[in-house]
């Protein structure tokens, strides 16, 4: 009995043992490991990790697998997945959505229970909408995402004695600020039919109807919206200039929509201008939303990866203060961690950029819809 005993002792010690292997941390020097990553290329994986790994993980051997097939659109999910086998993914929101409620990705709440892992330090908007993708569960982490603002100079409202812009505005009251300027409001779009659908998203308002095929402009809400930004365009108050362009320093307008390229200008080149920043303009209908969060990409786990633990660290060190500080204003976007969206500036209000929930609607709009409204702006800005 006595042998018994020692003999199952002895095969729960192997046990415990083997499980402590498969959990050995990265940094474990006596261990290495080897990991299939997917992301874009190898060029783009090193340009942002490679330095990093190799600094934290020197013992980590890893090959990158090429996702370009499945971010073109040659491959489906589904091909490219069983085509290549990773221990850990990079993928669009698209894809991550897809790929989570197919069933191909593991689960990370109980990874996250089980390491205490900080979800609190993340933006909270990033992780509600990363939890949406996965129908409530967690299936990945975004380590960034990308997002738009308001961002005005007060000392040109200060010299027209206009109150400044604040939270939560609504488009009526944006352009009614717009027009107390000759030069109101910059925006970074590609055409007036652009600044029109974002009008519309905000509402919640369909500019096409795709079972009619026909432009639904003519309703009474659009009506509105359409005399609101038809003279302001037209004088000039309210302008649509090239995202390269920089309008809002160089010539001197009151206020601009700013996505996260644009801000970075700003820090960099507006140090002359006392500007300050409001979130985008909201429905009043539901203040508290806002369609212009998106998520810059997001770590996942394959469900059949054959080193879950590791994935899953190097997962957490993604989403590490050292690497967001190292991709700090890098091509990235904003950093998913609170504690690094702004590392200066704090009295700038950039809050402005993530206090609001992202929105949980598809408003993709064809391309034959965009053709039609576009020809439609056209003809009313150049009638009289």
């Amino acid at each position: 009995m006595r042998g018994l005993l020692l003999f199952f002792m002895a095969l729960n010690l192997a046990i415990v043992s083997g499980c402590a292997g498969n959990t050995s941390s990265l940094k474990d020097k006596e261990v290495s490991f080897s990991l299939n990553i997917g992301y874009f290329s190898q060029k783009h994986f090193d340009d942002r990790y490679a330095s990093l790994l190799a600094l934290e993980y020197p013992n980590l051997r890893y090959t990158v697998v090429p996702t370009n097939d499945l971010v073109k659109g040659k491959a489906t999910l589904q091909e490219w997945m069983k085509n290549n086998e990773v221990d850990l993914l990079y993928l669009s929101d698209d894809d991550f959505r897809e790929a989570a409620e197919s069933g191909l990705l593991l689960k990370l709440d109980d990874d996250v229970a089980r390491d205490s892992f900080p979800l609190d330090t993340l933006i909270p908007g990033v992780v509600e909408l990363t939890k949406h993708y996965g129908n409530g569960e967690l299936y990945g982490l975004p380590p960034s995402f990308f997002s738009s603002a308001i961002v005005y100079n007060q000392q040109l409202f200060d010299q027209y004695g206009v109150e400044y812009p604040g939270n939560q505005m609504s488009w009526e009251d944006t352009i009614m600020l717009a027009n107390r300027f000759p030069k109101g409001l910059t925006l970074p779009y590609p055409s007036a039919a652009d600044w029109l659908i974002d009008i519309g998203r905000t509402e919640s308002l369909q500019a096409y109807d795709e079972h009619t095929d026909r432009l639904t402009l003519d309703s009474p809400s659009w009506g509105k919206i359409l005399k609101l930004v038809k003279e302001p365009l037209k004088r000039g108050n309210i302008a649509i200039n090239d995202i390269n362009q920089n309008a809002f320093i160089t010539e001197n307008y009151a206020m601009a929509v700013v996505n996260y390229e644009d801000f970075k200008v700003v820090e960099q080149q507006g140090s002359d201008i006392k500007w300050k920043l409001a979130t985008m303009p909201v429905s009043p209908g539901s203040p508290e939303i806002s369609h212009h969060i998106s998520l810059g990409g997001l770590w996942a786990i394959p469900a059949n990866s054959t080193q879950t633990e590791a994935a899953w660290e190097l997962i957490r060190f993604f989403l590490s203060g050292k690497v967001a500080e190292w991709e700090y204003r890098s091509v990235y976007g904003f950093s998913s961690l609170a504690d690094y969206i702004s590392l200066g500036n704090a009295d700038k209000n950039i809050e402005a950029f993530y206090m609001l929930q992202p929105s949980k609607e598809e408003n993709a709009v064809s391309e034959q819809a965009y053709n039609l409204i576009n020809a439609y702006v056209d003809r009313m800005l150049s009638s009289e």
